[in-house]
């Protein structure tokens, strides 16, 4: 049996502008970073969220935290399965507590119609393999309140009325994450893009999409090869990128 190696090295920081960036600048800067490092915040003064958003969180009272890792096993075509398999890891962590738990493509985690969770994987590209990956991560743990520019956010103390550790929490879910890192390593993609399918929210689900400026009415219905989300429309299948495409909730 293999000893874990995430979360084995942890750089925990009281504040920083973001831990990605922060664990970025390490990189850049030839500091020897072991790998499965987990750099952690108590507090972020900017910490990034997808398209240049900014994840919101209070001091000491959730998950704020990078993961280092070299999958120098992935192909640049296969890239979104690392987004796959993180995703995947936060909804096994957080289904040892509550329910109803889903995917908002592509990586987003939601309970319900509220947030709980967002990723933002930073990739650095060496010929045709993934040399570098920096894998953000907020989860909101112990947060009781959150401003109105984040109305639909919520936390696992909000949901369930108890309190958490935040230490504990963090190790359980490296142990989460570093299962299902290791499973993208034997290539069995099928089975795993199955699961993430089995958890995607609105799957097959008519919904309201803001495309092109305009509000339109489409289905879930999966993704492509290389993470495209595809959306029926009108009885054609139409894909996306992340930026191409904005759920209304």
């Amino acid at each position: 049996m293999k000893a874990p190696y995430t979360g084995k090295n942890i750089i925990h920081l009281k504040e920083v502008h973001s831990t990605n960036s922060y664990t970025a600048e390490m990189l850049s800067n030839s500091a020897p970073i072991p790998e499965g490092s987990v750099i952690m915040a108590d507090f972020q003064t900017a910490g990034k969220g997808q398209t240049g958003a900014i994840w919101e969180s209070l001091p000491k009272e959730n998950l704020l935290l990078s993961i280092y890792y070299r999958p120098h096993f992935l192909k640049i075509a296969d890239q979104f399965m690392l987004s796959i398999a993180i995703s995947l890891a936060i909804c096994d962590f957080l289904k040892n507590y509550i329910e109803d738990v889903t995917i908002k493509w592509p990586n987003d985690i939601y309970v319900g119609n509220q947030k709980i969770a967002g990723v933002l994987i930073e990739n650095s590209i060496q010929q045709d393999v993934i040399n570098n990956s920096i894998i953000g991560i907020g989860l909101n743990i112990n947060q009781k309140v959150f401003s109105s520019q984040a109305k639909n956010a919520c936390s696992l103390s909000q949901l369930t009325g108890k309190e958490y550790d935040l230490q504990q929490m963090l190790q359980s879910l490296c142990e989460c994450i570093e299962e299902r890192y290791d499973a993208i390593k034997t290539e069995d993609y099928q089975s795993i893009r199955l699961d993430y399918l089995k958890q995607l929210y609105r799957l097959q689900h008519p919904a309201n999409y803001m495309i092109n400026g305009q509000v339109q009415l489409g289905t879930i219905e999966g993704i492509d090869e290389i993470g495209r989300l595809a959306i029926s429309i009108n009885g054609s299948i139409h894909y996306f990128n992340n930026k191409e495409i904005t759920f209304i909730i």
